[in-house]
């Protein structure tokens, strides 16, 4: 659809003046498209004159092409990464990715490749040992804590939605002149004004949070307790009847265009506060899961579609059913007391796991 070709536009529109500081890399591909099967590896100045015809990728304009490269796959993004560090000398590193996303379920699929994508552990392989001073994901459903927690060592801070986002995603040309305006700013001001100007953008449903991934493990660990709560709670009938009306009022998210929900995640913090109006003796877990996201939420935007939004999202067991997650269930993991009581929830509460009829 053109949707990244755009991105790149306002990219280019927005460095027009750029700082000497500042230098932006791109590398592209995965499209079924001339010019997008394999990497392309291409700087400002190839962007530039590529994009002079409003096509992108139809020039040999380029620093590095990686023939045969899916961006499914890892080792192309840990290639990209070894580019810069052998290219570049840098300050701080802004690693920003943009396309398709699906929470646990990966991102980037390669139209190229069988629509091979990267899983949260391709993430973390290509990462490697780096410690990236901003990741941010210009995909739909990356606000998750299976993503932050898999990405606590790869990154200071890391920038992602909840909620689908809208086909335009994030603008670029205010963003770029900003941060080439400023260029000494620190990494929460230019998420800021990076949030300022999404939030203005068309579309509703619209979400967006910096997060501190070096707090995933104090969050996790206080999930860990509330999900052994919650898996007592899952042991009869009316445990199971009574944890479906806490989702019923949980904020989901990944509706699509017509507006249905999809097998999809749902806010941490919602749901939490649910279970703790609901059953008194989850209140304690559930508090300190509440204290935990405000440790790790540095600050989160949300427009009025989606009110229960507060910056990070989880797995939702609405609409999945046991072979579902078994499926995703690598990908989705976090902590054992959450494994046990989904598995538990999905096989015992409600026919095949279909708590919908609980509803």
């Amino acid at each position: 659809m053109g949707l990244i070709t755009d991105d790149f536009t306002q990219v280019v529109k927005g460095a027009e003046n750029l700082s000497e500081r500042i230098t932006i890399l791109a590398a592209y591909g995965g499209a079924d498209k001339p010019g997008w099967r394999g990497m392309t590896i291409a700087g400002l100045d190839d962007l530039k004159a590529d994009l002079a015809d409003g096509e992108l990728g139809n020039s040999n304009l380029s620093i590095q092409k990686v023939r045969n490269a899916s961006m499914g796959d890892p080792e192309s993004l840990a290639f990209f990464l070894s580019y810069i560090n052998k290219k570049y000398q840098y300050d701080r590193l802004f690693l920003i990715f943009i396309g398709h996303g699906q929470a646990y379920t990966g991102m980037l699929f390669d139209q190229n490749h069988g629509d091979d994508g990267l899983t949260i552990d391709d993430l973390t392989k290509g990462l490697g040992s780096w410690d990236i001073d901003l990741i941010g994901f210009d995909s739909c459903m990356m606000g998750c804590l299976e993503v932050l927690s898999a990405l606590s060592p790869s990154a200071s801070y890391l920038i992602a939605s909840e909620e689908a986002e809208p086909a335009d995603g994030w603008p670029y040309k205010p963003w770029i002149s900003y941060i080439s305006a400023h260029p000494d700013e620190s990494v929460e001001q230019y998420a800021k004004n990076l949030t300022d100007e999404y939030m203005k953008t068309p579309g509703q449903g619209k979400t967006i949070a910096l997060l501190n991934p070096k707090e995933a493990d104090y969050l996790t660990e206080r999930l860990d307790r509330f999900a052994k709560d919650l898996h007592a709670l899952a042991g009869d009938e009316e445990g199971c009847r009574t944890i479906a009306r806490i989702l019923s009022q949980t904020q989901q998210f990944g509706r699509t265009g017509t507006g249905e929900l999809q097998e999809t995640t749902m806010d941490l913090y919602s749901f939490a506060d649910e279970a703790r109006l609901t059953v008194p003796y989850l209140s304690k877990s559930a508090e300190e899961v509440r204290e935990g996201i405000n440790r790790t939420v540095i600050f989160a935007r949300h427009d009025a579609m989606v009110p229960g939004a507060h910056g990070v999202a989880i797995l939702s067991p609405v609409l999945i059913n046991p072979v579902f997650y078994e499926y995703y269930r690598e990908s989705a993991f976090i902590t054992p007391s959450w494994d046990r009581f989904l598995i538990r929830y999905l096989g015992e509460c409600g026919e095949d796991g279909n708590i919908t009829a609980l509803f």
